[in-house]
């Protein structure tokens, strides 16, 4: 993303409705499985402002590593929990083994990362044995609208492809699903009407027209704790390596 996005995050994305519902459904579908133990680590790899993954390091501390030193700065004033680096998650300079969970949040689809399945790789690579890793990338490959050309979207994913691409890595995989399988008919409306348009999502709609998209999104997270999704606006995939 570029500095007016991270901006944006900033000034909207602790109130906007979906990464409000974004935190909640990670925290139900990533936080059952860390490792709590005393001088753990975890990884935010690309994490921007903490938008997304700074509830993580409420529980421990947390590598917040981004290119962006506005966004790093932003990031670790508002979760004391992080610890900042700026880095390409392509070439993490870390050692192997390091971290106990890796979250990457809207990473992998942008044009920086040349290919997706190397930087899974390197996720593989840091985490510890046993450790968990968690990707949640844009879903829904044909719905390409006026926000992802605001934010350099060069690709999105299905569910099959992020899982994929985790196996190809060596991880074991625990869930792979998709989420917000509710916005693909209003995606595929707009990637009409905005042809051409770039235009951001954050910082428009923040209630989710006043609420409604939040109380769906909570309906979708009641039904994902016991089933997967095909499909959705999202594609997640969480996964273990192996010991």
């Amino acid at each position: 993303m570029d500095s007016d996005e991270y901006r944006r995050l900033a000034d909207n994305g602790e109130n906007h409705w979906w990464f409000r519902s974004t935190r909640s459904l990670l925290r139900q579908l990533i936080e059952p499985l860390l490792d709590t133990s005393a001088g753990v680590l975890y990884l935010d790899a690309a994490g921007g402002t903490g938008a997304t993954g700074g509830w993580l390091s409420s529980i421990s501390p947390t590598v917040l590593v981004d290119v962006d030193s506005f966004a790093l700065e932003t990031g670790t004033e508002a979760f004391a929990g992080y610890l900042g680096v700026r880095a390409d998650i392509n070439q993490l300079p870390v050692a192997p083994d390091s971290f106990a969970a890796v979250l990457c949040v809207t990473a992998l689809y942008h044009r920086l990362i040349p290919e997706p399945a190397a930087t899974v790789r390197e996720f593989a690579r840091v985490t510890k044995p046993g450790g968990v890793v968690c990707l949640l990338e844009p879903g829904g490959k044909r719905l390409q609208r006026g926000h992802d050309r605001a934010t350099h979207t060069a690709r999105r994913f299905s569910v099959k492809d992020l899982r994929s691409m985790a196996e190809a890595a060596d991880l074991e995989i625990i869930r792979a699903t998709g989420a917000y399988s509710f916005l693909v008919p209003p995606a595929a409306l707009l990637s009409l009407v905005e042809r051409g348009e770039q235009t951001s999502d954050v910082g428009r709609n923040q209630t989710g027209l006043g609420g409604a998209l939040g109380a769906l999104a909570a309906a979708e997270r009641r039904f994902l704790r016991r089933f997967d999704l095909p499909f959705g606006l999202s594609a997640i995939v969480i996964a273990r390596k192996r010991v």
